[in-house]
């Protein structure tokens, strides 16, 4: 019966190992690549940096952005355990929740306007030997849906 006990804990255990090891780290500092990535029926942003912080289960995202106006940055946090995070999103607020699912994270989010909700619907991925960040983006609100393929690269 010890045997038995002892088996199965370590099951557990290499259980609990494999897992850590299918979820990807994004930290780094990613630079959106337009000419390789899809906007879908959006016009192309201007440039765009990502400085990711992922310390599992927590996600700092800063991202800014330049354009012939200036430069905007903005700050995100999440978490990969599936809780609500809440950010602001210029004048509104964002409500979304992440989980893995394998390697890669999908983020739930939902956006309340005066117009109505938008849902965004994001799956982040890495690539290329960790050199390239991909994030598949759904969007469904008032106005339709639509959908984009951005890739960043690692910089």
């Amino acid at each position: 019966m010890k045997r038995v006990a002892v088996a199965f804990a370590f099951l557990i255990v290499l259980s609990l190992a494999f897992a850590a090891a299918d979820k990807s780290n994004f930290s780094s500092t990613w630079v959106l690549d337009t000419a390789k990535s899809d906007f879908g029926e959006t016009s192309v942003p201007p440039i765009q940096t990502n400085v990711i912080e992922h310390k599992e289960p927590n996600i700092r995202m800063t991202t800014t952005s330049k354009s012939p106006q200036g430069e905007h940055t903005t700050g995100r946090s999440y978490t990969t355990d599936g809780r609500e995070n809440t950010n602001s999103i210029g004048p509104g607020v964002a409500k979304s929740t992440s989980k893995w699912d394998g390697a890669k994270l999908l983020t739930k989010t939902k956006i309340e306007g005066p117009d109505g909700t938008l849902e965004i619907d994001d799956l982040w991925e890495l690539a290329d030997g960790g050199k390239q960040m991909i994030i598949r983006r759904d969007f469904k609100g008032p106005q339709g849906e639509a959908s984009q393929k951005l890739i960043y690269r690692k910089k």
